[in-house]
């Protein structure tokens, strides 16, 4: 009986030391934007995205650059548009630009965004499912230390694209299946 109460009283330190740690790492380490961007405007993260609307020639286009403007994490968004049916010589589709709009990221836009990151981070560890066609994501920075990409139908990929569209109060992605 003292063993049992021992291993109880003992485990019960054990988890309450944990949370601490846990508690010390949250206020200890305050994750930002800040720390990623330089102050000097040198730094920008990339985020490109292609859609499969024309199957497997591919689709519309979507940029997202997120950069510092003085103190402000800021944000342009670059939506283009592709009519399937018009190619240039070398049979790709044209892209025309259909929205450009800046965005100064509130603090939660600044989580979501990072949340995106995390979690395409995460996606590489699901299995791709593959085909003739599917959806392109990559994230890249200016000084190439930052640099994932994805592609294929996996459908948490646009989910969690759609996700931060829709944080960012702009319109979501729908793709057709083909």
């Amino acid at each position: 009986m003292k063993t049992l109460i021992s291993i109880l009283i003992l485990s019960f330190l054990v988890s309450c030391s944990d949370k601490e740690i846990v508690k010390e790492i949250d206020q200890k380490e305050k994750y930002s934007f800040d720390n990623i961007l330089s102050y000097n405007n040198e730094d920008t993260i990339f985020i490109k995205s292609q859609f499969a609307d024309c199957g497997e020639w591919g689709g519309h286009e979507e940029l997202i650059k997120i950069y510092r403007l003085e103190k402000q994490i800021e944000l342009s968004y670059t939506k283009f548009g592709a009519d399937c049916g018009i190619r240039d010589s070398l049979g790709s589709i044209i892209q025309v630009k259909k929205l450009n709009k800046k965005i100064s990221l509130s603090s939660s836009q600044q989580l979501m965004l990072m949340n995106y990151i995390n979690n395409l981070i995460k996606l590489k560890f699901v299995d791709e499912e593959m085909s003739n066609y599917g959806n392109f994501f990559y994230l890249n920075n200016t000084k190439v230390d930052l640099k994932l990409a994805h592609y294929g139908n996996q459908p948490l990929l646009l989910a969690n694209y759609n996700t931060l569209i829709f944080a960012l109060a702009l319109q979501k992605v729908k793709i057709d299946n083909y």
